[in-house]
Protein backbone atom coordinates (compact mmCIF):
# COMPACT_ATOMS: atom_id res chain seq x y z
CA UNK A 1 0.00 0.00 0.00
CA UNK A 2 1.28 3.44 -0.65
CA UNK A 3 2.59 5.72 2.20
CA UNK A 4 -0.51 8.24 2.48
CA UNK A 5 -2.52 5.66 2.43
CA UNK A 6 -0.68 4.07 5.94
CA UNK A 7 -0.30 7.41 7.58
CA UNK A 8 -4.22 8.50 7.12
CA UNK A 9 -5.05 4.78 7.81
CA UNK A 10 -2.33 5.07 10.75
CA UNK A 11 -3.82 7.96 12.01
CA UNK A 12 -7.44 6.79 11.76
CA UNK A 13 -6.58 3.53 14.30
CA UNK A 14 -5.13 5.37 16.75
CA UNK A 15 -7.84 8.02 17.21
CA UNK A 16 -10.25 5.16 17.57
CA UNK A 17 -9.18 4.58 21.29
CA UNK A 18 -5.60 3.31 21.24
CA UNK A 19 -4.06 6.63 22.62
CA UNK A 20 -6.81 7.13 25.22
CA UNK A 21 -4.57 7.27 27.85
CA UNK A 22 -1.44 8.44 26.13
CA UNK A 23 -2.72 11.98 24.45
CA UNK A 24 -0.54 13.73 21.71
CA UNK A 25 2.10 11.49 22.22
CA UNK A 26 0.08 8.28 21.89
CA UNK A 27 -0.81 9.78 18.28
CA UNK A 28 2.37 10.73 17.39
CA UNK A 29 3.13 6.99 18.31
CA UNK A 30 0.81 5.16 15.72
CA UNK A 31 1.69 7.81 13.27
CA UNK A 32 5.14 7.05 13.49
CA UNK A 33 4.59 3.14 13.76
CA UNK A 34 2.21 3.04 10.78
CA UNK A 35 5.12 4.24 8.66
CA UNK A 36 7.83 2.31 10.49
CA UNK A 37 7.85 -1.07 8.27
CA UNK A 38 8.44 1.09 4.73
CA UNK A 39 11.75 3.02 6.14
CA UNK A 40 13.59 -0.22 4.54
CA UNK A 41 12.44 1.46 1.27
CA UNK A 42 14.31 4.43 1.87
CA UNK A 43 17.94 2.41 1.70
CA UNK A 44 16.58 1.43 -1.76
CA UNK A 45 16.63 4.93 -2.80
CA UNK A 46 20.58 5.00 -2.39
CA UNK A 47 21.15 1.45 -2.93
CA UNK A 48 19.30 1.00 -5.87
CA UNK A 49 16.00 -1.40 -7.35
CA UNK A 50 17.35 -4.46 -6.60
CA UNK A 51 18.12 -3.88 -3.19
CA UNK A 52 14.21 -2.70 -3.00
CA UNK A 53 13.20 -6.12 -4.20
CA UNK A 54 15.42 -7.95 -2.41
CA UNK A 55 14.63 -6.22 1.16
CA UNK A 56 11.27 -4.12 0.85
CA UNK A 57 9.02 -5.77 2.68
CA UNK A 58 11.26 -8.04 4.55
CA UNK A 59 12.29 -7.75 8.20
CA UNK A 60 10.31 -4.45 9.06
CA UNK A 61 6.97 -6.64 7.87
CA UNK A 62 7.97 -9.55 9.68
CA UNK A 63 5.34 -11.44 12.23
CA UNK A 64 7.87 -12.82 14.09
CA UNK A 65 9.71 -9.47 15.01
CA UNK A 66 6.48 -7.48 15.16
CA UNK A 67 6.57 -8.41 19.07
CA UNK A 68 10.05 -6.90 19.59
CA UNK A 69 10.13 -4.06 17.37
CA UNK A 70 6.92 -2.66 19.28
CA UNK A 71 9.03 -3.69 22.77
CA UNK A 72 11.65 -1.79 21.91
CA UNK A 73 9.88 1.30 20.47
CA UNK A 74 7.49 1.30 23.22
CA UNK A 75 10.34 1.67 25.88
CA UNK A 76 11.34 4.49 23.83
CA UNK A 77 8.59 6.56 23.66
CA UNK A 78 8.18 6.05 27.34
CA UNK A 79 11.80 7.61 27.47
CA UNK A 80 11.22 10.10 24.75
CA UNK A 81 7.52 11.31 26.25
CA UNK A 82 7.83 10.76 30.20
CA UNK A 83 4.18 9.09 30.40
CA UNK A 84 4.86 5.72 31.93
CA UNK A 85 2.51 3.81 29.78
CA UNK A 86 4.95 1.10 28.69
CA UNK A 87 1.85 -1.13 28.05
CA UNK A 88 -0.67 1.31 26.01
CA UNK A 89 2.80 2.44 23.72
CA UNK A 90 3.19 -1.31 22.95
CA UNK A 91 0.13 -1.59 22.08
CA UNK A 92 -0.34 1.09 19.65
CA UNK A 93 2.83 0.10 18.28
CA UNK A 94 2.02 -3.88 17.74
CA UNK A 95 -1.45 -2.55 16.35
CA UNK A 96 -0.25 -0.21 13.81
CA UNK A 97 2.75 -2.26 12.38
CA UNK A 98 0.25 -5.45 11.99
CA UNK A 99 -2.43 -2.99 10.24
CA UNK A 100 0.66 -2.15 7.61
CA UNK A 101 1.59 -5.34 7.32
CA UNK A 102 -1.96 -6.42 6.96
CA UNK A 103 -2.50 -3.52 4.15
CA UNK A 104 0.57 -4.86 2.34
CA UNK A 105 -0.31 -8.30 2.27
CA UNK A 106 -3.71 -7.20 0.34
CA UNK A 107 -1.76 -5.76 -2.53
CA UNK A 108 -0.43 -7.46 -5.32
CA UNK A 109 3.37 -6.72 -4.44
CA UNK A 110 4.06 -9.74 -2.12
CA UNK A 111 5.42 -9.13 1.36
CA UNK A 112 8.04 -11.13 3.21
CA UNK A 113 5.95 -12.30 6.61
CA UNK A 114 8.26 -14.99 7.23
CA UNK A 115 11.16 -13.48 6.92
CA UNK A 116 13.99 -14.02 8.22
CA UNK A 117 12.99 -17.77 8.52
CA UNK A 118 11.86 -17.40 4.56
CA UNK A 119 11.39 -15.21 1.87
CA UNK A 120 8.61 -16.53 0.51
CA UNK A 121 6.12 -13.38 -1.02
CA UNK A 122 2.85 -13.63 0.34
CA UNK A 123 -0.01 -11.86 -0.86
CA UNK A 124 -3.84 -11.68 -1.05
CA UNK A 125 -3.92 -9.65 -4.10
CA UNK A 126 -7.60 -8.06 -3.04
CA UNK A 127 -6.47 -4.21 -3.70
CA UNK A 128 -4.59 -2.37 -5.79
CA UNK A 129 -1.31 -0.85 -4.22
CA UNK A 130 -2.75 2.58 -4.55
CA UNK A 131 -6.65 2.70 -4.11
CA UNK A 132 -8.40 6.29 -4.01
CA UNK A 133 -11.21 4.67 -2.85
CA UNK A 134 -9.53 3.13 0.27
CA UNK A 135 -7.56 6.48 0.88
CA UNK A 136 -10.71 8.60 1.23
CA UNK A 137 -12.10 6.15 3.72
CA UNK A 138 -9.35 7.19 6.26
CA UNK A 139 -8.76 10.54 4.80
CA UNK A 140 -12.42 12.22 5.08
CA UNK A 141 -12.81 11.31 8.76
CA UNK A 142 -10.11 12.62 9.47
CA UNK A 143 -11.14 16.60 8.42
CA UNK A 144 -14.18 15.11 10.43
CA UNK A 145 -12.21 14.37 13.73
CA UNK A 146 -10.75 17.99 13.49
CA UNK A 147 -14.37 19.44 13.47
CA UNK A 148 -15.90 17.40 15.74
CA UNK A 149 -13.31 16.74 18.50
CA UNK A 150 -16.21 15.18 20.51
CA UNK A 151 -16.68 12.66 18.47
CA UNK A 152 -13.28 11.81 16.95
CA UNK A 153 -13.34 8.27 18.40
CA UNK A 154 -16.61 7.42 16.87
CA UNK A 155 -15.84 8.43 13.60
CA UNK A 156 -12.58 6.71 13.74
CA UNK A 157 -14.30 3.70 14.40
CA UNK A 158 -16.81 4.03 11.41
CA UNK A 159 -14.28 4.69 9.75
CA UNK A 160 -12.68 1.59 10.22
CA UNK A 161 -15.71 -0.47 9.87
CA UNK A 162 -15.87 1.01 6.55
CA UNK A 163 -12.75 0.34 5.52
CA UNK A 164 -13.10 -3.04 6.63
CA UNK A 165 -16.29 -3.53 4.46
CA UNK A 166 -14.36 -1.95 1.35
CA UNK A 167 -11.55 -4.76 1.96
CA UNK A 168 -14.19 -7.31 2.18
CA UNK A 169 -15.69 -6.02 -1.02
CA UNK A 170 -12.17 -6.42 -2.96
CA UNK A 171 -11.70 -9.87 -1.56
CA UNK A 172 -14.87 -10.91 -3.17
CA UNK A 173 -14.56 -9.51 -6.21
CA UNK A 174 -10.93 -11.22 -5.90
CA UNK A 175 -12.49 -14.40 -5.76
CA UNK A 176 -15.00 -13.99 -8.32
CA UNK A 177 -12.56 -12.62 -11.06
CA UNK A 178 -10.21 -15.75 -10.18
CA UNK A 179 -12.92 -17.88 -10.95
CA UNK A 180 -13.20 -16.59 -14.40
CA UNK A 181 -9.58 -17.61 -15.24
CA UNK A 182 -9.87 -20.99 -13.66
CA UNK A 183 -12.82 -21.53 -15.84
CA UNK A 184 -11.29 -20.32 -19.10
CA UNK A 185 -7.92 -22.28 -18.16
CA UNK A 186 -10.39 -25.66 -17.85
CA UNK A 187 -12.46 -24.86 -20.56
CA UNK A 188 -9.66 -23.92 -23.03
CA UNK A 189 -8.10 -27.38 -21.34
CA UNK A 190 -4.91 -25.57 -20.37
CA UNK A 191 -1.88 -27.11 -18.46
CA UNK A 192 -1.65 -24.47 -15.42
CA UNK A 193 1.52 -23.29 -13.52
CA UNK A 194 0.49 -20.37 -12.13
CA UNK A 195 -3.00 -18.33 -11.95
CA UNK A 196 -3.75 -15.03 -10.29
CA UNK A 197 -6.41 -12.40 -10.55
CA UNK A 198 -4.63 -9.48 -9.47
CA UNK A 199 -6.64 -6.01 -8.76
CA UNK A 200 -6.76 -2.80 -11.04
CA UNK A 201 -6.15 0.81 -11.21
CA UNK A 202 -8.94 3.22 -10.06
CA UNK A 203 -12.12 0.54 -9.58
CA UNK A 204 -12.43 -2.18 -7.07
CA UNK A 205 -14.37 -4.27 -10.06
CA UNK A 206 -11.51 -3.99 -12.40
CA UNK A 207 -9.37 -7.10 -12.36
CA UNK A 208 -6.22 -8.61 -14.47
CA UNK A 209 -6.44 -12.26 -14.93
CA UNK A 210 -3.00 -14.01 -15.49
CA UNK A 211 -2.80 -17.98 -16.38
CA UNK A 212 0.15 -19.21 -16.49
CA UNK A 213 1.46 -22.15 -18.89
CA UNK A 214 4.99 -23.76 -18.83
CA UNK A 215 5.38 -21.96 -22.39
CA UNK A 216 2.77 -18.64 -21.82
CA UNK A 217 1.04 -16.44 -20.37
CA UNK A 218 -3.12 -15.55 -20.81
CA UNK A 219 -3.91 -11.87 -19.44
CA UNK A 220 -7.43 -11.16 -19.20
CA UNK A 221 -8.63 -8.13 -18.20
CA UNK A 222 -12.09 -7.89 -17.08
CA UNK A 223 -14.63 -5.35 -15.66
CA UNK A 224 -16.59 -7.17 -12.98
CA UNK A 225 -20.58 -4.74 -13.56
CA UNK A 226 -19.78 -2.25 -16.61
CA UNK A 227 -21.10 -2.21 -19.66
CA UNK A 228 -18.90 -2.92 -23.05
CA UNK A 229 -16.14 -0.64 -24.44
CA UNK A 230 -15.55 0.71 -27.75
CA UNK A 231 -11.81 -0.09 -28.86
CA UNK A 232 -10.48 3.32 -28.75
CA UNK A 233 -7.68 4.69 -31.20
CA UNK A 234 -4.38 5.76 -31.02
CA UNK A 235 -6.01 9.74 -30.85
CA UNK A 236 -8.23 8.81 -28.23
CA UNK A 237 -7.99 9.88 -24.09
CA UNK A 238 -5.72 8.24 -22.09
CA UNK A 239 -8.68 7.90 -20.19
CA UNK A 240 -10.66 6.52 -22.43
CA UNK A 241 -7.99 3.47 -24.21
CA UNK A 242 -7.65 2.88 -20.08
CA UNK A 243 -11.34 1.91 -19.70
CA UNK A 244 -11.36 0.35 -23.22
CA UNK A 245 -8.78 -2.29 -21.78
CA UNK A 246 -11.41 -3.69 -19.35
CA UNK A 247 -14.27 -5.31 -20.99
CA UNK A 248 -17.52 -7.12 -19.09
CA UNK A 249 -17.69 -11.19 -18.32
CA UNK A 250 -19.27 -12.32 -21.60
CA UNK A 251 -16.53 -10.27 -23.59
CA UNK A 252 -13.20 -11.15 -21.63
CA UNK A 253 -10.19 -12.09 -24.08
CA UNK A 254 -7.00 -13.54 -22.94
CA UNK A 255 -4.13 -12.35 -24.76
CA UNK A 256 -0.92 -14.96 -24.84
CA UNK A 257 2.44 -14.11 -24.20
CA UNK A 258 5.32 -16.20 -25.02
CA UNK A 259 7.29 -16.20 -21.63
CA UNK A 260 10.70 -17.05 -22.64
CA UNK A 261 11.45 -16.26 -26.69
CA UNK A 262 13.75 -18.85 -28.31
CA UNK A 263 16.92 -17.08 -28.52
CA UNK A 264 20.68 -18.33 -27.42
CA UNK A 265 20.87 -14.88 -25.74
CA UNK A 266 17.68 -15.29 -23.98
CA UNK A 267 18.85 -18.62 -22.56
CA UNK A 268 22.33 -16.83 -21.91
CA UNK A 269 20.82 -14.36 -19.76
CA UNK A 270 18.25 -16.75 -17.20
CA UNK A 271 21.23 -18.10 -15.84
CA UNK A 272 22.60 -14.93 -14.82
CA UNK A 273 22.59 -14.14 -10.50
CA UNK A 274 20.79 -10.62 -11.32
CA UNK A 275 18.44 -12.48 -13.45
CA UNK A 276 17.40 -15.52 -11.09
CA UNK A 277 16.52 -12.17 -8.61
CA UNK A 278 14.32 -10.72 -10.84
CA UNK A 279 12.60 -13.96 -11.36
CA UNK A 280 12.47 -14.67 -7.62
CA UNK A 281 10.43 -11.10 -7.65
CA UNK A 282 8.95 -11.35 -10.76
CA UNK A 283 5.30 -13.28 -10.99
CA UNK A 284 4.77 -13.18 -14.42
CA UNK A 285 8.19 -12.88 -15.69
CA UNK A 286 8.72 -12.84 -19.68
CA UNK A 287 12.10 -12.08 -21.28
CA UNK A 288 12.62 -10.98 -24.54
CA UNK A 289 15.95 -10.85 -27.32
CA UNK A 290 15.47 -6.91 -27.92
CA UNK A 291 18.13 -6.88 -31.09
CA UNK A 292 21.59 -4.94 -31.07
CA UNK A 293 21.42 -1.65 -29.63
CA UNK A 294 24.77 0.65 -29.15
CA UNK A 295 26.59 -2.82 -31.29
CA UNK A 296 25.50 -4.89 -28.50
CA UNK A 297 23.33 -8.06 -27.86
CA UNK A 298 20.31 -7.16 -25.57
CA UNK A 299 17.82 -9.02 -23.53
CA UNK A 300 15.17 -7.76 -21.58
CA UNK A 301 12.83 -8.97 -18.90
CA UNK A 302 9.84 -7.63 -17.93
CA UNK A 303 6.65 -8.59 -15.23
CA UNK A 304 3.71 -8.73 -17.10
CA UNK A 305 1.86 -7.66 -14.02
CA UNK A 306 2.81 -4.32 -14.28
CA UNK A 307 2.36 -4.08 -18.11
CA UNK A 308 -1.63 -2.52 -17.97
CA UNK A 309 -1.12 0.71 -18.28
CA UNK A 310 0.12 1.73 -21.28
CA UNK A 311 4.11 0.35 -21.71
CA UNK A 312 4.22 1.37 -17.99
CA UNK A 313 6.11 -2.11 -16.48
CA UNK A 314 8.25 -0.77 -13.56
CA UNK A 315 11.42 -3.18 -12.35
CA UNK A 316 12.28 -3.59 -16.10
CA UNK A 317 15.49 -5.62 -16.17
CA UNK A 318 17.65 -5.22 -18.82
CA UNK A 319 21.20 -7.28 -20.05
CA UNK A 320 23.63 -6.34 -22.94
CA UNK A 321 26.05 -8.78 -24.14
CA UNK A 322 29.54 -8.28 -26.63
CA UNK A 323 29.90 -10.17 -29.66
CA UNK A 324 31.61 -12.88 -27.95
CA UNK A 325 28.89 -13.77 -25.21
CA UNK A 326 30.13 -11.63 -22.40
CA UNK A 327 28.09 -9.69 -20.12
CA UNK A 328 28.58 -5.89 -20.27
CA UNK A 329 25.80 -4.17 -18.06
CA UNK A 330 22.64 -5.97 -16.46
CA UNK A 331 20.21 -4.09 -14.49
CA UNK A 332 17.06 -2.48 -13.53
CA UNK A 333 16.53 -0.14 -16.24
CA UNK A 334 16.32 3.93 -15.42
CA UNK A 335 17.94 6.82 -16.33
CA UNK A 336 21.87 5.04 -15.48
CA UNK A 337 22.62 1.99 -15.62
CA UNK A 338 23.16 -0.49 -12.47
CA UNK A 339 26.70 -1.63 -13.36
CA UNK A 340 27.84 -5.14 -12.20
CA UNK A 341 29.71 -8.15 -13.32
CA UNK A 342 28.81 -12.09 -13.51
Amino acid sequence: MDPLTHLVAGYTIVKSGLNRDTGRWGTIAGVTASLFPDTDSLLGLFLGTEFTIKYHRYLTNSLFLAVPFSLLFAWLFVKISRIRKFRSFFIIWLVEILAHTFLDLVTSYGTMVLSPFSNARITLDWVFIIDPFLFSIFFFPIVALWIFKRKARAIARCSLALATLYVSLCAANHFWALSLAKTHAREKGLVVESLASLPQPLSPFYWGNYIATKERIYVGLVDLIGARHQNAGPDASFFRRFLARYQPIQYIRYRPWERYEASPWVKKALVLEGVQTFLWFARFPVARYSGVVDGHHRVTLYDLRFGVIGDRRPFRYTVDFDQDGNTLRKGFTKRRWLLSGD
